[in-house]
Formats: structure tokens, C-alpha cells, sequence
């Protein structure tokens, strides 16, 4: 080979070389990023709005919309009947993204359903925190991963068993009471003198008097039976015909015995 023809080939060599080792140290100068990011499709964008705890709304249209739903991640509701920690986790979504430059990282799918697009944030001022996987950790998302958007089901899922074995957020026995550990300070409590009381005069009770017995009623009396009606008299009634007349038969007539009336009595 002529001497030429190696001088150009070492060259080549050098320059590659050369360009590597500036990409290296490049590298080193921009500071750690994260690999994800360093290798997905990212998007910066500044957070208008934030709709509930695992949506939100952006500046620059991502996929056609400016809705983002939060990639892996299912917060409580707050609108379609409200669910425990669901006030507790869009407040704090609102607290740490509203107004925020972030950085939106894309998986597989873009586009939910809803139209929504999908993404991890990233927050710079956060110590470049994974927002998706801070809800989690906190207890105030459960886990909700969809192939194929798989990326960082892993950590989301090992935030979560934090945050049941802290007992916190969604995972406490009541819900959102201890999402963040607090103690509460001691307080002394106020000695107080107690207010004089008057008492109250005491009423006798009355006793009612005794009721009267009713009067006994009279016992029924039996009307007397009317008089009977004077027998019919006959001839023997008046003594017969060997001892004088005898009155009128009850038809006015006389008998036959005293066939002869004289001053209403019958007479032989």
C-alpha cells in the first residue's frame, strides 16, 4: 500500500477517534439524565391546568390535543361520584404541577380512548422526579399499567408496595388520614374554673288522691204481677140451685137452671 494511502487511513482514525472522545466528555458536561429520557421521544410543555389528579392540561398541543392522561397511574375520582383521597390527590397534582415546565415522556401508544395523549412527567424543579411514580408512592394512585406502555411498571409497582406497608394515602384504614406522616404537636389544656351553678328548687311531687269508689248501684226491684181477673162465676160459684139466685152469665143471659132474671140476677 503507498505511504500515502496509510497517512489518509490513520487520519481517519484520528478524527473518528477524536469525535468519540468529545461526545464522551459532552456528555459528562451536560450532567446524569435520565436513560429513559435519553433515549425516548420527549417533549417539553408547561402545565395550564390540571384537571384531576392523573390528568392535566399543557401549553403545547401534544398528539393534536392539550390533555395529557398520566401513563401507568389511576387516581380516585372526583367528578363521577367522589372517592376517598380523590380531593386529597388532585390537590396535590395542582400544588406540584400547575405552572411547571415539564417534560412529557411517550411510550408505545400516544393516544388513549379519549383522545387524551399518554405520558410519564417529569419534573425538573422536582429533582427531576417521575411524577406518575410520586403519586404512587404517596398513596394516592394505585398502580394501572396497560400494554403496551409497560416502561416502568416495575418501579410503579414496587412504590406501591411502600405504600401499603406504610398503611398510607388510598392503602390507610381511613383513607387520606395519613398520606403524609405528621405528628401533632402537644397541647396543654387551659385550666378552667368552673361557673357556679344555682341549684334548682326542688318541687314536690303531688300524690293524687285516691279515687272514689263508684256508689253501689241499686239492686232491681220486681214490679208486682198485675191482679189477676175475677174467676167467671157459674152456678156453683153462687150456690148452686138449692141456695138462691145467681148472677148473669157473661153473655147477660141466665142459665138454664134460673130462667129468670130480676135486677141483673136469675131466678128459678
Amino acid at each position: 500500500m503507498p505511504r500515502m494511502a496509510w497517512r489518509m487511513l490513520v487520519l481517519a482514525v484520528l478524527v473518528f477517534a477524536s469525535g468519540l472522545t468529545l461526545a464522551v466528555a459532552w456528555g459528562q458536561l451536560a450532567g446524569p439524565t435520565t436513560p429513559a429520557l435519553a433515549q425516548a421521544d420527549t417533549q417539553q410543555v408547561t402545565v395550564t391546568d390540571v384537571v384531576d389528579g392523573d390528568t392535566i392540561d399543557v401549553s403545547a398541543q401534544v398528539e393534536g390535543t392539550n390533555r395529557i392522561r398520566l401513563i401507568g397511574v389511576d387516581t380516585p375520582e372526583v367528578f363521577e361520584g367522589e372517592e376517598p383521597c380523590g380531593p386529597e390527590s388532585s390537590d396535590f397534582t395542582t400544588e406540584q404541577l400547575e405552572g411547571q415546565d415539564v417534560t412529557l415522556e411517550f411510550d408505545e401508544d400516544r393516544v388513549d380512548p379519549y383522545d387524551r395523549a399518554l405520558a410519564y412527567v417529569w419534573v425538573p424543579d422536582l429533582d427531576g422526579e417521575l411524577f406518575n411514580e410520586t403519586l404512587v408512592r404517596r398513596g394516592l394512585a394505585r398502580v394501572s399499567t396497560f400494554e403496551p406502555n409497560i416502561r416502568y411498571e416495575d418501579r410503579f409497582l414496587a412504590a406501591e408496595r411502600e405504600a401499603k406497608a406504610e398503611g398510607i394515602g388510598v392503602w390507610a384504614t381511613d383513607p387520606c388520614t395519613a398520606s403524609e406522616a405528621t405528628t401533632p404537636e402537644a397541647t396543654t389544656p387551659e385550666a378552667t374554673t368552673p361557673e357556679p351553678t344555682t341549684p334548682e328548687p326542688t318541687i314536690p311531687e303531688s300524690t293524687p288522691p285516691e279515687p272514689t269508689p263508684p256508689k253501689p248501684l241499686p239492686e232491681p226491684t220486681t214490679p208486682a204481677p198485675p191482679p189477676l181477673p175475677p174467676p167467671e162465676r157459674t152456678v156453683l160459684d153462687s150456690g148452686g140451685p138449692e141456695n138462691g139466685p145467681v148472677p148473669l152469665m157473661p153473655d147477660g143471659g141466665c142459665p138454664v137452671e134460673y130462667p129468670h132474671e130480676r135486677g141483673a140476677l136469675c131466678y128459678r
